[in-house]
């Protein structure tokens, strides 16, 4: 007996007719019929006597029904948990990222694979991403520059260019582009390198240089960069994500030469794997 058959004479044992099996079972009442005929054929002994409109199980069908109950339990646990994954996907998917990249990279993108128009639920954190995914408060996490993590699966989505932003009346704001002697003397306002990538990148290329890397003010994010120079004054550097999205006629942005690019990183849990619809999304991020 395979598992079909086991199906249709577990159902056949508990309801008694082949009418009520095939609605059961969503199929024909010749089909049972058929697929019981069959069965007794195969095995060499009945296992139902008919009386009229009821199926009487021979002694033969007891004792194999006993030896199946598992199998019976076991498919309602199956059909039980499908109702569970089911009902799991409705929860909305989490990304955790920065402000910026939330509104200038994730935004566009996500309309493009799905949410536009809100067909699908999303929730958005925006705090310490690759902490939300480790402590499953979030699915995936999107992050500029992560440094490698052996529990997070990590992949490039792409590179991001570095870019100055300054007053529109800044003297530097005459450049069409920057070099990083430029910034000799100049405020910085940045954020803190021992906390983060982009942090850790600019003071390199500083060191690099030769230039100290002291900071006016130090910020948490990068839009925040942009309101702290447009309201104050003094040189930031910023991704160009951020830039594009903050831009304002107040504020002016020039490329840096030969500093490098940070890639744009989205990762999630080494030991978690993602459910399919997070897959989609990661997959139709890394396509777009």
């Amino acid at each position: 007996m395979d598992l079909a058959e086991i199906e249709v004479f577990g159902t056949l044992m508990r309801v008694g007719t082949t009418i009520e099996t095939a609605r059961v079972l969503g199929l024909s009442q010749p089909a049972v019929s058929d697929r019981l005929k069959r069965m007794e054929s195969r095995l060499g002994f009945l296992l139902f006597l008919r009386q009229g409109n009821r199926l009487v199980p021979s002694a033969e069908a007891e004792e194999l029904f006993s030896q199946t109950s598992e199998i019976f339990a076991a498919q309602k646990e199956i059909r039980d948990r499908i109702e569970e994954i089911r009902a799991n996907q409705e929860r909305p998917i989490t990304i955790s990222a920065t402000p910026a990249l939330v509104e200038g990279f994730l935004a566009p993108r996500l309309a493009r694979v799905g949410y536009s128009g809100w067909a699908r639920t999303l929730r958005l954190w925006v705090g310490e991403s690759d902490d939300d995914v480790r402590q499953g408060r979030a699915d995936i996490g999107v992050q500029m520059a992560l440094p490698p993590r052996a529990d997070l699966v990590v992949e490039t989505l792409c590179d991001i260019a570095l870019v100055a932003v300054m007053q529109a009346d800044h003297p530097l704001a005459r450049k069409s582009e920057l070099i990083i002697p430029d910034f000799r003397g100049q405020p910085l306002v940045s954020f803190d390198p021992d906390w983060s990538p982009m942090g850790a990148a600019i003071r390199r290329a500083f060191v690099t240089n030769g230039l100290e890397h002291r900071l006016a003010c130090q910020v948490p994010f990068s839009s925040t960069v942009c309101h702290m120079v447009s309201a104050c004054g003094g040189i930031g550097i910023i991704d160009a994500i951020t830039a594009q999205s903050a831009a304002t006629d107040n504020l002016a942005v020039r490329p840096i030469q030969s500093l490098p690019p940070l890639p744009l990183c989205a990762f999630h849990r080494r030991d978690k794997p993602l459910t399919a619809r997070t897959q989609e999304v990661l997959l139709a991020l890394k396509k777009l």
